[in-house]
Order: structure tokens, then sequence, then C-alpha cells
């Protein structure tokens, strides 16, 4: 998939992580962090970094669990 594509299933991902949607798939926080970081690229504005701290700070307040130990 291009960068951009795996930076929308990140974000998506997120979104679906964080409601604990039944369409969130196999997907983990472990898997969007992975994702955005691949996808994070250039990032002139700075957006995608602030996106992947974002990601990073939510897991810290996350429960632990095997996908996402702590």
């Amino acid at each position: 998939p291009s960068r951009d594509l795996l930076w929308s299933a990140s974000v998506a991902s997120f979104g679906m992580q964080l409601r604990h949607s039944k369409h969130a798939g196999t997907w983990t926080m472990a898997d969007v962090l992975e994702a955005a970081r691949g996808a994070k690229g250039d990032d002139s504005t700075g957006r995608r970094g602030e996106f992947i701290e974002l990601v990073k700070q939510t897991m810290k307040l996350m429960p632990t669990s095997p996908s996402n130990p702590k």
C-alpha cells in the first residue's frame, strides 16, 4: 500500500481502537503505532509526528494486556 493509504489506515484504526469497535479487526494499538511510524514520511507540517505521540501517550493510559505490554 502507498504511504498515504497506510497512514489513513492507522488513523482510522486508532479511532476504532478507542471505541472498541467490532470492525477493528485484529489491529492493536501497537499495530497502529507501527503503521503510523512506517507511514510518517517527510512530515513537513509535523502533524504525523504529533499523531504518533498521541498514540504513544494513549497506549500509556490503556490497561496492560498481551497486545499492549508496558
